[in-house]
């Protein structure tokens, strides 16, 4: 890959996307490209609906990446540095860019006004998120996974999906969306304006923590995730195993999403991941 193109990719996930940033620093170096340029675009999908001031405004830059995605050629310019590293990369391991449009039309679900119905609905959705990850990180790390170990990543990948979109609750109330589904939001007598204001309700927390605990309960059903046959795939996924560190602070005494920050010094992820690097099993 072009080396400014690879730079430009890692300095946005350092940015935007810091937990996978530090995974791909810890890549074998003949998959830290592609892996880099997929990241990059995954978080430029999940950005897009938080940096406009209008849904009108988001769907043109979708669509702009629709047609992108669907007409690159190896030798084109497609003319924006993400999508000009994923032609490098992409190409070479024998993955047309196009594959990446059902991963970014589920992102592009962000831009509905409406929340999820039923806490299945929105757990349906990082599920099917998750499988386009999961599928696509296989490729790109040409790793094959036998139907048990797909679906236990799957697993891992959508809890830790679930958690950062709880992680989000203050960031999409700031723009006047919430991401709670409603049947938690009338279990629990969540009023959105006053999300909206960035007030932190005692219903906010409740559904926090059911959501936390829906998360958990999979986990438990999922069980550990075991990669010592697959090791280029252990750096894709370990942002995964954040997700217990990140669910302790969300359920901290005291703790409230919309006045504190959510974050995990970097040293603290750093150490995980190496733990993990080296064991290659991800507990559940």
């Amino acid at each position: 890959m072009n080396q400014d193109r690879f730079h430009y990719c890692l300095d946005q996930l350092k940015r935007f996307d810091h937990d996978r940033y530090l995974a791909v620093l810890l890549a074998p170096e003949t998959i830290r490209g592609p892996l880099t340029a997929f990241f990059a675009f995954d978080a430029e999908m999940m950005r897009i609906p938080t940096t406009v001031s209008e849904p009108m405004l988001a769907d043109i830059r979708f669509q702009w990446w629709r047609e992108t995605l669907d007409v690159m050629t190896p030798m084109g310019d497609p003319g924006h540095e993400i999508a000009a590293a994923l032609s490098d990369s992409f190409f070479e391991l024998g993955l047309a860019p196009s594959e990446l449009l059902p991963l970014m039309d589920l992102r592009s679900r962000d831009l509905a006004e409406e929340p999820f119905s039923t806490l299945d609905a929105l757990i349906d959705y990082h599920r099917q998120v998750a499988c386009q990850q999961i599928d696509l990180l296989s490729r790109v790390t040409h790793e094959v996974l036998d139907e048990v170990t797909a679906s236990t990543a799957t697993t891992h990948l959508l809890v830790y999906g679930l958690i950062n979109q709880i992680r989000r609750l203050p960031h999409d109330a700031a723009s006047s969306q919430l991401c709670l589904p409603l049947d938690l939001m009338g279990k629990y007598d969540i009023d959105p304006h006053e999300a909206f204001q960035g007030v932190s309700s005692g219903g906010v927390k409740s559904a926090m923590g059911e959501l936390l605990g829906r998360g958990e309960s999979m986990m438990v059903d999922a069980g550990d995730l075991d990669l010592r046959s697959h090791p280029r795939l252990v750096p894709a996924l370990l942002p995964t195993i954040l997700r217990t560190l990140y669910a302790a602070k969300l359920r901290a005494p005291g703790f409230d999403l919309f006045r504190h920050s959510s974050e995990i010094p970097a040293f603290r992820r750093q150490l995980r991941y190496l733990r993990v690097k080296w064991s290659r099993q991800f507990q559940g």
